[in-house]
C-alpha cells in the first residue's frame, strides 16, 4: 500500500519537472511546494507518490512508469 521513501522522493522529483506540477491552489511553477498537486488529475502529490499502483499511486501520464518507479 505504501512505497518506501526512496521511491516516493524519486516520484516527487519527476513531478517537480513536469508541466502539470502545481501548488495547492493549482498555480503553475509554485514557490511554496507544500501541498503540491498534479494539474492533470488534481491529486495531492505527497499522498499520491506514497501509494502503490494497486492503491492508485500512478502518474496519469505514465512518467513514473517510464522511470521505473
Amino acid at each position: 500500500m505504501i512505497v518506501d521513501k526512496i521511491i516516493k522522493e524519486g516520484r516527487i522529483s519527476i513531478c517537480k519537472k513536469c508541466e502539470f506540477y502545481r501548488n495547492f491552489l493549482m498555480l503553475r511553477k509554485p514557490i511554496i511546494t507544500k501541498g503540491s498537486r498534479c494539474g492533470k488529475c488534481s491529486c495531492f502529490l505527497d499522498a499520491k507518490a506514497s501509494l502503490t499502483k494497486e492503491w492508485f499511486g500512478k502518474c496519469p501520464i505514465d512518467k513514473w512508469e517510464k522511470a521505473g518507479l
